[in-house]
């Protein structure tokens, strides 16, 4: 780097700090607000995001049906409380479909799978 860039980007830098100086302090407020919710949004899809991945992952090690994730305390369809957690769904020996708690979140679910496929 010349020591032009390294002049330009200080004379910049202090042009766009005086700039923020003279905004209304109503205005930084709202720009640093704007800034912390980015911030908020970006951590949510970081986890989102680790979530899809843990989920496909725990479909592939699963691989005998459908998993369910249930994050409702109170089932809609019966009105019966069920715990919240990660099932893993099954066919039979009568082809019934069943249910088998896997874990409370994806972690959990991950370090139980191979165990309780082998009880199946």
């Amino acid at each position: 780097m010349s020591r032009m860039d390294v002049k330009t980007k200080l004379e910049l830098s202090f042009v766009f700090e005086s700039y923020w100086e003279m905004l209304p302090n109503e205005i930084q407020q709202y720009i640093m607000s704007l800034k912390m919710s980015q911030e908020k949004i970006d951590e949510k899809m970081a986890r989102l995001c680790k979530e899809k991945k843990d989920f496909k992952r725990l479909h592939a090690m699963w691989a005998r049906g459908p998993i369910k994730v249930q994050r409702h305390d109170e089932c809609t369809i019966c009105h019966d409380h069920h715990m919240r957690g990660v099932y893993g769904c099954y066919v039979d020996e009568n082809n019934v479909m069943q249910e088998v708690f896997l874990g409370f979140d994806h972690k959990q679910a991950l370090q139980r799978v191979n165990h309780v496929k082998s009880f199946l």
